[in-house]
C-alpha cells in the first residue's frame, strides 16, 4: 500500500513558478546587467586616477582648517600639523600656539615650533624656532628668532632667520649662521644648505675650522636669537 501511495504522489504535477515570481527574477537579471558594466567602469576609473590621487607631493592635515568663519582670528593652542613629504616620509610640526589672519590665508603663524621630519634615506631632522610661518601651499617654513636645525648624522646649524623648504630639505638665510659638522665648525653671513644631500654653501665672512681628531659641540642660540660663540 505504501509503495502504491508513493507511486501515485510521483504522478502529481510539480508546483510551477508563478508569473510574478518569474517576472521578479527577470527584473533582477536585467538589473545585474546594468550594474555590472557600471561597476566595471568605476573600477577602471579608480585604477586610472589612483596614481594621481596617491601623488608623492607633500600634503598636510591641519586642525586650524576646522575653524569656522567667525573664528578667523582665533588662536589654536598646542596645534599639531601632520603630513607626508615627496618621499612619503612623515612630517610633524607642533607649536605652542598657531593662528592665521583670515580663513582664506594660506600662512599659519606659529609660536615656539618644533618640526620633525626625515631625509630621503630616513635620517632624522629636527628644527626648532621661536617663531615660524608655515605656508602649506608652497610647502615651506619661514623661521625667525632662535632657530636651530640638527640631524641624526651630527649636522647642526644655528641662526636667527631662515627659510626651509620641506620637500627639498633646503635651508637658506642671509642673516648669519654658525654650525658644526663631524669634526668641523663653520660660520658665515649667508648660507644655502641642502640638508638631504649634506651640501653647505657659505658666502661672506666665511670661517671654517676642521679637526679630524676631535668632535665639536653643536652651536647654540640665545632666547633673543643671538648666536653664541662656537665651542670645540
Amino acid at each position: 500500500m505504501t509503495e502504491t501511495s508513493e507511486y501515485l504522489n510521483s504522478l502529481l504535477p510539480v508546483t510551477t513558478v508563478s508569473y510574478q515570481e518569474m517576472q521578479a527574477e527577470i527584473d533582477r537579471i536585467n538589473l545585474l546587467k546594468k550594474i555590472i558594466p557600471t561597476l566595471t567602469v568605476l573600477v577602471f576609473i579608480a585604477l586610472v586616477l589612483w596614481p594621481a590621487l596617491n601623488s608623492k607631493e607633500g600634503s598636510f592635515t591641519l586642525a586650524v582648517d576646522r575653524l569656522t568663519v567667525r573664528d578667523e582670528n582665533a588662536k589654536l593652542i598646542k596645534p599639531r600639523y601632520v603630513g607626508m613629504d615627496k618621499y612619503n616620509h612623515p612630517v610633524n610640526i607642533s607649536a605652542e600656539m598657531a593662528f592665521r589672519k583670515s580663513n582664506d590665508d594660506k600662512d599659519y603663524y606659529l609660536k615656539n615650533l618644533l618640526a620633525d621630519m626625515k631625509m630621503s634615506d630616513g635620517t632624522g631632522i629636527e628644527i626648532r624656532a621661536t617663531n615660524g610661518i608655515l605656508d602649506t601651499e608652497a610647502q615651506k617654513i619661514i623661521l625667525d628668532g632662535a632657530v636651530t636645525l640638527s640631524t641624526e648624522s651630527n649636522f647642526n646649524l644655528a641662526t636667527d632667520q631662515a627659510m626651509f623648504l620641506i620637500n627639498e630639505k633646503i635651508a637658506t638665510g642671509e642673516n648669519g649662521v654658525s654650525g658644526t659638522i663631524p669634526f668641523g665648525i663653520f660660520s658665515a653671513d649667508e648660507f644655502h644648505v641642502n640638508v638631504d644631500q649634506e651640501i653647505i654653501k657659505l658666502k661672506s665672512r666665511v670661517k671654517f675650522y676642521f679637526n679630524p681628531d676631535r668632535t665639536v659641540k653643536p652651536p647654540e642660540v640665545n632666547s633673543d636669537g643671538k648666536q653664541e660663540k662656537l665651542r670645540e
